[in-house]
């Protein structure tokens, strides 16, 4: 740099420095001004709201579309207009309440704008946030009463479900409004501040406070304070409400909640008070301070002391309240429980009964026949319908939990991370009936049908062409949404036939399919809706036919006739940028030559994410299934109707944590209030949806009142559809495995003691590979086909047979059997709730014990040893327990697999009839043998401490 650049300096003599800059170099720019540097942030923060109002617009125009394509357009119209409104009331709101203040006020041209700019942002997005609860609002206005009023406030049920979350989410947004006007007040008020030469000399704060005590702000706090007070009003309710974990009472208020002068209840109308006079004492500071900054010879430190003294005191008797509910909960409360409490407890019973529809569970006594009992005919107990159905084949595949437990940390580890248990069928399906690189089997489910006038269990399996991540042989984006875009047809078996060679025996497979039973029969065996489906798809494309089957001769293709209702065409400009933007592919989409006005766009494919863009409302059940009806493949899916807002009732988790019953984690839902509703079919050729309100309950029929287009009722559902219906696994394992564990002590007392807890049943289940030892698992829910002939299952209208679901269950901390909850799934039995229970003074096996007796088997064990050292896997299968004629049978497939060529087969099967173990080819065999055994008198009559002493691994 040159000494003529730097004109900076000293004059020789101290004068003062010249005003000339430090540097003058061409081109050199300044620091911009700050107006200039906000006003380019509004410029790009609009930008970025533009941008993300145009994503937020798609997802509208998506929903608009697939609804308007499946004739639920009024359900659209229903949604917006709320939601609108609320946006609009929103908008308003915080736009208003953020700009009045800088009218109000004398606040420089660029800041007013700048609060403009940004009032008009806050409005938006407040609008937005607050549009997204419009079903909240929808129940406020719509919501019907539940008939029953709650002990305390005396208020119907339905006030909680319905009105409450609406009136807090409005508190919320109000108080969010003032708080952000209140803000704004204070800014504009400190930015038009009066003159400084004019103004009294206070201490910084105190002038602060003065400057921007204006009305304007003062009415901000007014109204803060006053609305403050009215949301602890409203607060109170949350009472009935409560987790109280940590208590005897679970949920719900208690005794020192709503009982005597020092109670919570009474401590909301204190606080209540107290918050008046506290807003009242700020608003005398205000205008205290401010009256200091402009009179002179006002004494303002005084009054300023005696307010702070006044919110001190306020705050100090405030806390004084509580620490007196505490100290009473102590000395008068926590001594004398529970005999003080039971009638809180006994509420908490029944509305947690009452919540997840517990309360109508048929307690039935269950004693097994036993050796007093004379042994039945083997071949009579064969004939039976359950075990001619017994379910050898699985209908589920296990998966260890989310949140592995951690005696399952060795299994991680030593299968590399692999998270399956256990899925025998679904491998074995995959291995036999994929039948191309491209196909697959997301899942297995068990269904029954009627073959022959008879009920008849079976495991069925949808043959998908799931694209959920590219593969190399898709790379071009056309093969992903253009070429192959749907699965074909499905494989099912009879869940009780094994082949010779331990392989399902095939009621429909291969492509073209062979059926052997003209019942099961598709005739359109097109699945483009699925639970694999995860991307989009195009058909009926210009130059290019979409690949349908593959055939001897190459492929067969597919084109959409006009006449079929399926997917959303893609005639307008609009929907090419729409649907480029929402796939990812916007180039692609928008100027393909390949796409036209004939084109159709199938979108939301899975089965739960359609409902979800119908239905949101609803939690559906994570286990989809799929049957032939009319020679169609059709996905039905279990529609529950939810509140967490259910007084005195205990919340739970909803959902499924141990089973991936999809490929998509579907989120959990907090519930305390749950019912068993809405049945749904999604056909997967069309993606056409169907929503059946299958229970008259308030929540369900409040939905049918706000939609009336939206549901058909139970009497509406075809035949063929209604002989599918099956009861919801993830609410049939709330029920029972999370709820009814505790709540089948009615008795207050006992509930509170915990004296008859049960705990789920385990078994053991999957390949052995712990160091050579078996991991427990817990029994999850399975299809059975069931006697009700009375003995012991009641009787059920006009049937002989019950296709039902079970659990089973123990004492807590013990092996042995307590109790079997089952549910009824036909005719009008459905949801009927059933627990057989064992007297607590009779013992019986349990499901671990029966296990144990299997590994104590010297003939079983030295089988199993010979196959482990061969380098094949054991993989033990589900344990089931089965009731024909009184007799208690557990059920227990053995599987084989190869660790060099992963086959799986079916080679044995264990019974365990009356504490004996014994294992064949068949279950047939099996079942002879352990009856001939008692008849033979091959052995002592085992028992079940000596069974566990010897296998203690079975049953940690």
């Amino acid at each position: 740099m040159t000494s003529q650049a730097v004109t900076s300096r000293l004059s020789g003599d101290g004068e003062k420095p010249s005003e000339a800059p430090l540097f003058d170099v061409p081109g050199f720019s300044r620091v911009p001004k700050a107006g200039l540097l906000w006003s380019r942030a509004l410029v790009v923060g609009w930008i970025v709201l533009a941008v993300y109002l145009f994503d937020r617009l798609t997802f509208v125009l998506f929903d608009y579309w697939l609804l308007d394509s499946l004739g639920y357009t009024s359900v659209f119209w229903t949604n917006f207009e709320q939601g609108a409104w609320l946006f609009v009331a929103a908008f308003v709101g915080f736009a208003a309440g953020t700009i009045v203040p800088a009218y109000l006020h004398r606040v420089p041209s660029g800041a007013r704008k700048l609060i403009v700019h940004l009032g008009l942002m806050a409005g938006i997005f407040a609008g937005l946030l607050l549009s997204r609860e419009y079903l909240e609002f929808l129940w406020l206005t719509e919501g019907l009463d539940f008939g029953r009023t709650d002990p305390v406030f005396g208020n119907d049920l339905g006030f909680y479900v319905f009105s409450l979350p609406a009136l807090q989410i409005g508190w919320f947004a109000v108080v969010a409004g003032l708080m952000l006007s209140l803000l704004s007040s204070i800014a504009c008020a400190w930015l038009g501040r009066a003159d400084q030469a004019s103004a009294r000399a206070l201490p910084r704060l105190a002038s602060f406070f003065g400057h921007v005590a204006t009305p304007y702000t003062l009415a901000c706090v007014a109204a803060l304070g006053v609305w403050c007070a009215a949301g602890l009003y409203l607060a109170r309710y949350n009472l009935l409400l409560v987790d109280n974990s940590d208590s005897g009472i679970f949920a719900g208020a208690q005794y020192v909640d709503v009982t005597g002068f020092f109670s919570n209840l009474n401590d909301y109308y204190f606080n209540i008070l107290v918050v008046l006079a506290a807003t009242v004492v700020i608003l005398w500071l205000l205008l205290t301070l401010r009256r200091g900054l402009s009179d002179r010879d006002f004494a303002w430190s005084a009054g300023v002391r005696l307010g702070l003294l006044s919110l001190v005191a306020l705050i100090a008797v405030d806390f004084a309240f509580k620490g007196a509910i505490i100290f009473r909960d102590s000395v008068a409360v926590a001594p004398n429980e529970p005999v003080i409490q039971l009638d809180y407890i006994q509420r908490h019973i029944d509305a947690t009964l009452d919540g997840y529809g517990l309360d109508n569970v048929e307690t039935v006594r269950f004693v097994p026949k036993g050796a007093e009992d004379p042994l039945p005919d083997a071949e009579e107990l064969l004939a039976s319908p359950t075990l001619k159905n017994a379910p050898l084949w699985p209908g589920f595949v296990s998966y260890l939990e989310r949140l592995v437990d951690p005696q399952h940390a060795q299994r991680i580890l030593q299968t590399n991370g692999d998270a399956m248990v256990y899925g025998p069928t679904l491998e074995i399906f995959r291995q036999q009936q994929k039948l191309r690189t491209y196909y697959n089997f997301m899942n297995v489910d068990w269904v029954r049908y009627m073959i022959g006038g008879e009920q008849k269990l079976f495991v069925s399996a949808v043959r998908e062409l799931p694209l959920l991540e590219p593969v190399p042989w898709l790379a071009w984006w056309g093969q992903r949404f253009v070429l192959f875009t749907h699965g074909w047809g499905l494989t099912m078996a009879p869940a009780a036939e094994v082949s010779p060679g331990g392989q399902p025996v095939y009621s429909i497979a291969d492509i073209p399919a062979r059926t052997s039973h003209p019942e099961l029969e598709v005739t359109v065996p097109g699945v483009y809706y699925g639970e694999g489906s995860a991307t989009m798809a195009y058909s009926n494309v210009r130059q290019l036919k979409e690949f349908d089957f593959p055939t001897d001769e190459g492929r067969a293709e597919n084109i959409l006739p006009d006449d079929v209702n399926a997917g959303v065409r893609m005639d307008s400009l609009l929907k090419r940028v729409v649907f480029g933007w929402r796939s990812g592919q916007f180039f692609e989409i928008v100027f393909s030559r390949l796409i036209g006005p004939e084109t159709r766009v199938h979108y939301f494919r899975t089965p739960i994410e359609r409902l979800e863009r119908v239905a949101p409302f609803l939690f559906y059940d994570t286990n989809p299934f799929a049957v032939t009806i009319d020679g169609r493949i059709v996905w039905m899916v279990n529609g529950m109707t939810t509140s967490r807002h259910f007084p005195y009732s205990k919340r739970e988790v909803l959902g499924d944590k141990s089973d991936a019953r999809s490929q998509f984690m579907r989120p959990f839902r907090t519930v305390n209030y749950v019912r068993d509703a809405v049945k749904a079919t999604v056909d997967a050729y069309t993606g056409e949806v169907k929503l059946y309100k299958f229970a008259d309950e308030p929540v369900a029929d409040t939905f049918a009142a706000i939609y009336p287009d939206l549901f058909a009722s139970k009497d509406e559902m075809p035949a063929s559809v209604r002989e599918h219906v099956q009861y919801p696994p993830q609410l049939f394992h709330l029920q029972f495995d999370d709820m009814y564990i505790y709540y089948q002590m009615k008795d207050p007392l006992t509930f509170f003691n915990m004296e008859d807890m049960f705990d789920d049943g385990d078994e053991v289940r999957g390949p052995i590979i712990d160091q050579g030892k078996p991991i427990t698992f817990s029994i999850e829910p399975y299809q059975w086909i069931a006697e009700t002939d009375g003995s012991p299952l009641p009787e059920s209208a006009g049937r002989k047979t019950q296709f039902t679901m079970a659990m089973i269950f123990t004492p807590e901390k013990s092996l042995n059997l307590r109790a079997i909850p089952i549910v009824y799934q036909d005719g009008d039995d459905y949801g009927r709730l059933i627990c057989l229970q064992v007297p607590k003074g009779h013992y019986e096996w349990g499901p671990e014990q029966a296990d144990a007796a299997i590994d104590q088997d010297p003939d079983i064990a030295r089988q199993f040893q010979w196959w482990n050292r061969r380098g094949t896997d054991v993989i033990r299968g589900h344990t089931v327990a089965l009731i024909v004629d009184g007799e208690l049978l557990y059920v227990e497939p053995v599987f084989l697999r190869s660790q060099q060529n992963s086959v799986t087969e079916l080679k044995q099967v264990c019974v365990v009839f009356r504490g004996r173990a014994k294992m064949a080819p068949t279950l047939a065999a099996a079942l002879r043998a352990a009856i001939d055994s008692f008849k033979s008198g091959d052995s002592d009559e085992p028992q079940p401490d000596d069974v566990l002493e010897t296998t203690t691994a079975a049953v940690e």
